[in-house]
């Protein structure tokens, strides 16, 4: 007998969602119910998909590898049930997860195309890049723009490339003192540098460049978000590794200089999101083509 689509979904979202109560809030539906799934799913596949630790369920080998197809159908069910809703309710609205340091250049795409004839009812997320990749893989928005980075188990989400930004070195700006155009990347080892939450693709990035290096700062601190680290470099606390895009108003402004850092691979790739195959409502697919346009050098560029 075939697994039924209640099931897989109810086993998705049990480990999405951490616990048998959260997915059955989650799917609204009693916890019974979402534990008889789970009981009947196990029962049909003929081994244990999952075994009890304490108060927390972990999966098995074969749980780990049906996952990944639960998530898929649980995404395409989800995906199905938009496609149903009112085409004269649902059609111009659209949901977008960004990370910080997108800002620059996804805001003025985003305005532009919500005031546009259009009309597009627009909700926006901004969060640091794993969870804006999250949220597309649980149907909880229609794209998202982030820093590559490598997806979670299954991932087989649609990428396209939108930008490429230099990752520079990011400090206070001291009167009387012209910072070094091209810092080399071993220096970072005698500074503090501050550092956004884990979750950020540009912190990622530049890690892994450093790791592959050898070379490691001299003190970290972490702030969270991307402009705490920049407002904290300003105040003269420690120096940043943040993309040139994103700090350009504040050198504008005078409170911060940048300096290239000398280094291979030191750069924050952009990303424009979606699921696989996913049905883009008539909102979502005029900012799906909106964030693919060239990066004009007007006033976007000073924002």
């Amino acid at each position: 007998m075939p697994a039924s689509p209640d099931q897989l979904i109810a086993f998705a979202t049990v480990f999405d969602e951490g616990s048998i109560t959260a997915a059955a809030r989650a799917l609204n539906v009693s916890q019974p119910a979402i534990s008889g799934r789970l009981r009947s799913l196990q029962t049909m596949a003929g081994r244990p998909l999952y075994a009890r630790s304490g108060s927390r369920l972990e999966l098995t080998p074969a749980g780990e590898a049906l996952l990944p197809h639960a998530r898929s159908l649980a995404r395409s069910m989800a995906r199905a049930e938009r496609a149903l809703d009112t085409p004269s309710v649902t059609e111009m609205k659209a949901s977008i997860a960004f990370s910080e340091a997108a800002v620059p250049f996804v805001v003025p795409r985003l305005a532009k195309a919500a005031l546009s004839d259009a009309g597009i009812e627009l909700r926006v997320v901004p969060c640091d890049a794993s969870t804006a990749v999250g949220a597309v893989i649980a149907g909880d928005v229609d794209l998202a723009v982030a820093v590559a980075s490598p997806g979670p188990p299954g991932d087989d989400l649609e990428r396209r490339p939108l930008l490429v930004d230099d990752i520079v070195l990011v400090q206070a700006n001291e009167e009387g003192e012209d910072p070094d155009p091209v810092v080399p990347l071993w220096a970072l080892g005698e500074l503090t540098v501050l550092w956004q939450a884990p979750g950020s693709g540009v912190r990622a990035t530049a890690i892994q460049v450093l790791e592959d290096a050898g070379v490691w700062p001299k003190v970290t601190v972490e702030l969270g978000s991307t402009l705490g680290v920049l407002a904290a470099v300003a105040a003269g606390y420690g120096v940043g590794l943040l993309p040139r895009r994103y700090v350009q108003p504040w050198i504008s402004m005078g409170a911060v200089t940048a300096s290239t850092i000398d280094a291979t691979d030191l750069y924050a790739r952009f990303e424009l999101i979606s699921a696989p195959g996913s049905h883009l409502t008539a909102g979502a697919r005029v900012l799906y083509e909106a964030l693919q346009r060239p990066i004009e050098q007007t006033a976007e560029a000073g924002l």
